[in-house]
């Protein structure tokens, strides 16, 4: 036995009593038959019926198609039409209200059974096509990355709560919009604008990603450093609906990746830091030249052996940003005067000199031979750069010049 509750919308008594009886012995279950739209709305929200069989021409002061929409939008309740009208006009305005069929008076019992089945069946299908299209939503409006998809046209057809807060647009007022017109890339080293991913993707059915430096421009005009892929979104025939293009604000990943690399840098200056304290003979001052020439000759070897490796690593790091050897020979000296400040002392640089301004060991009986050391390091990690040119020494504290200084001839 059918639990199907049906509400019989139909102001000619007569008629509407047969239709009742139809449907019952149809299996239905008849919660109510009223003559009027404003009693159909009424009963409809207090019984809350499966289907309603609604007569287009309704005395009273809303009609058929009025009732049905107001039903609709309130409870989603599946209208099927009583109608002897079938213009054109009729039908056009009930279209709006998107019912579920029509029958058309006068009718047999398989028309009214086969266009309530399948009313039935068509809510049942839409409702499960509704719950998927909103968990789908829900989803993607849940997840932590950015979510624009368009159609195959490029115009955006849904934008996530994420992609609204780092593009700077409101999702309402990006609907229906190009995608060049919210979602605008361009080059981060030269600024030059990037090509629309959408095109790509329909053209060649491929997933596309960004493989350089990108900027966002946002509503407001600032920019945002992004990585994005967009890929095609297909129905079940294979064929291409549009783009999904998913995308992050990488500043936080750039600002970890930079402190990252700090701590590197600084782990590598610390260890360096350490070799040559430990490197560090202590010698009299009355030891003789020769003796200590050979002794940081020997200190020269071993601070290359150990340490040029991670710094050649460090240099390459800083090439991959520089547009010559002047910027290159400016991460070289920027790195030689925050060596030589983990050792205490403080220095001076240009793009052709380096001045240290103080030495921990002058006082020390000891100190021409730390003169070599500090000599022989900065003398050898400049053969590291291959830079054209050579170094060479000025002034030195332990002649009693108030700094040492070393000049760069390039």
């Amino acid at each position: 036995m059918s639990n199907v509750k049906i509400l019989v919308v139909e102001d000619e008594s007569i008629v509407a009593m047969d239709i009742k009886q139809r449907a019952e012995s149809l299996g239905y279950t008849v919660t109510a038959v009223t003559p009027s739209g404003e009693k159909a709305v009424k009963i409809a929200e207090e019984t809350t019926p499966d289907l309603v069989l609604m007569d287009i021409v309704l005395k009273g002061e809303i009609d058929g198609i009025e009732a049905a929409q107001r039903i609709k939008n309130a409870h989603d309740i599946p209208i099927v039409y009583l109608t002897a009208y079938s213009d054109e006009k009729t039908l056009k305005r009930a279209k709006v209200t998107e019912p579920f069929g029509y029958i058309i008076k006068p009718f047999e019992d398989r028309e009214l059974h086969s266009a309530v089945e399948m009313a039935l069946y068509k809510h049942k299908m839409e409702s499960k096509l509704k719950e998927s299209e909103k968990w789908l939503s829900t989803t993607l409006k849940s997840i932590g990355d950015a979510v624009i998809a368009t159609d195959r046209d490029g115009n955006i057809k849904f934008m996530n709560p994420v992609a609204a807060e780092v593009t700077g647009w409101d999702p309402e007022d990006s609907m229906g919009k190009p995608l060049e017109n919210i979602f605008r890339l361009v080059n981060e080293k030269t600024g030059t604008p990037l090509e629309n991913p959408v095109a790509k993707v329909v053209h060649d059915d491929i997933l596309v990603e960004l493989n350089e430096a990108t900027l966002l421009i946002r509503k407001d005009g600032s920019e945002v450093p992004i990585d994005d892929s967009s890929a095609p979104i297909k129905d079940k025939d294979g064929e291409i609906l549009g783009v999904a293009l998913i995308f992050r604000d990488i500043r936080e990943r750039r600002k970890a990746e930079r402190e990252r690399e700090e701590l590197l840098k600084e782990k590598a200056r610390g260890e360096l830091s350490s070799f040559v304290l430990s490197a560090l003979p202590v010698f009299a001052s009355n030891i003789p030249p020769q003796i200590r020439n050979s002794i940081a000759k020997s200190f020269s070897d071993r601070f290359e052996r150990n340490m040029k490796p991670k710094f050649k690593e460090e240099l390459e790091r800083c090439a991959e940003t520089c547009s010559g050897d002047n910027d290159l020979f400016e991460c070289y000296i920027s790195w030689l005067a925050e060596f030589f400040m983990n050792l205490g002392v403080s220095s001076k640089h240009n793009e052709s000199y380096i001045k240290l301004m103080n030495c921990p060991w002058i006082e020390e009986e000891s100190s021409p031979m730390f003169c070599l050391i500090c000599r022989a390091i900065i003398m050898r990690s400049f053969t590291w750069t291959q830079l054209k040119g050579n170094v060479e020494q000025k002034t030195c504290m332990a002649d009693s010049a108030d700094s040492c200084v070393f000049k760069f001839y390039k």
